[in-house]
């Protein structure tokens, strides 16, 4: 006579439930964990946030990884040059963010692309560079100008 042990439905079932349970926590764990993190993505070794700063369409400058710290030039036409990863880019001047950075350097957010190019969310200046009270012979007259000229357009364009 052979013996046959059953375990009823229930011990299955719950055997299942606790391996579910598992899982379902683990990957809340790991989801949790993976967005406690993702701020950090949003600021500069320097320690500048970039979460505050916004592109003129209103969206984010940042999307995690798209900003750093770079080196600039203000020419004497008043345009800028950054240098993101030694590489040499123009920015428009509607890409020149109205609030200045917290660190007193200058930032880039953008995309680098292989072919040589660039994409340029967001520059962001130090205070002193976008300051209007900057001397003409420095080149950055027409910087504020162009931001006072944007801030009064956008006055004129709210209800």
């Amino acid at each position: 006579m052979r013996c046959v042990v059953t375990f009823p439905v229930l011990v299955g079932d719950s055997i299942r439930m606790r391996f579910l349970r598992f899982i379902v926590i683990g990957l809340t764990s790991a989801a949790v964990g993976g967005g406690l993190s993702f701020p950090q993505a949003h600021e500069a070794q320097t320690g500048q946030d970039y979460t505050k700063y916004r592109q003129r369409n209103g969206m984010s400058c940042c999307g995690g990884h798209d900003c750093r710290p770079a080196r600039y030039e203000l020419r004497p036409d008043g345009s800028v040059v950054m240098f993101p990863e030694g590489r040499a880019v123009s920015i428009p001047g509607d890409r020149v963010t109205q609030e200045p950075s917290d660190d007193g350097l200058g930032h880039w957010c953008g995309v680098l692309h292989g072919n040589g190019s660039a994409t340029t969310f967001c520059a962001i200046l130090p205070l002193h560079a976008a300051s209007k009270d900057a001397p003409a012979s420095s080149g950055l007259a027409p910087i504020a100008a162009q931001v006072d000229e944007d801030l009064r357009a956008r006055a004129e364009a709210l209800p």
